[in-house]
């Protein structure tokens, strides 16, 4: 019963938005008494908790398996492009704007959404020193500097994306300039892809 309210409330929040995804809403939407959720939960906010919870832990998932191969900016730009996408797609991307933008400010939900970002910036830390190993970088920066202020940058524009009704374009330009800037970044870091030579054949002519 607690994964079919997750999931009418998951529904109820991309589809209609944090301020109309009510207890009525919810279960209209899942087909069940809304004393449940109360029940279950007890309140709306703890019920967008564990609904963030159930995101949050499909898309690390889905990052970490992505990224598991990536050592480079390149590597790195073509992957998050296809990532962003599926989040898009799957209406996830949308369900972690509408909680993290209704909820960051409350001073006690903050602390239940910061909570839940110390998985993403263990893994964009461990990311970034991946990236960073074996260039002259390495050692200089701090990679959970970078893996911070990478999570806070990509929180913040999609609290900037939910301002404006949605719109996505600031996130998807973002990925667009990684990959443009990126071969430019890995020559300079030494982390250039390696390129496959050609190989001559040699043909004798009579």
């Amino acid at each position: 019963m607690r994964g079919r309210i997750v999931d009418a409330a998951l529904s109820t929040l991309t589809s209609t938005g944090y301020a109309n995804t009510t207890v009525r809403a919810i279960a209209t939407t899942g087909g069940f008494s809304p004393a449940l959720v109360f029940y279950h939960f007890g309140s709306v906010d703890a019920l967008l908790l564990a609904v963030l919870d159930r995101v949050s832990g499909d898309r690390l998932a889905r990052y970490k398996a992505r990224l598991a191969d990536v050592f480079n900016l390149q590597a790195l730009g073509v992957a998050m492009q296809e990532l962003y996408a599926e989040d898009l797609q799957l209406g996830q991307l949308t369900a972690v704007q509408e909680i993290v933008g209704a909820m960051a400010f409350d001073p006690e939900l903050s602390v239940e959404i910061l909570d839940r970002m110390q998985a993403w910036m263990v893994f964009a830390e461990e990311l970034a020193s991946r990236i960073l190993a074996g260039s002259p970088l390495a050692g200089l920066i701090d990679p959970s500097v970078i893996g911070s202020a990478v999570i806070a940058l990509y929180m913040g524009l999609e609290i900037v994306a939910r301002m404006r009704g949605g719109d996505s374009t600031g996130s998807s330009a973002l990925m667009t300039t990684l990959v443009q800037a990126a071969p430019w970044i890995d020559q300079l870091l030494g982390k250039a892809s390696p390129t496959r030579r050609r190989t001559t054949t040699n043909v004798a002519i009579e």
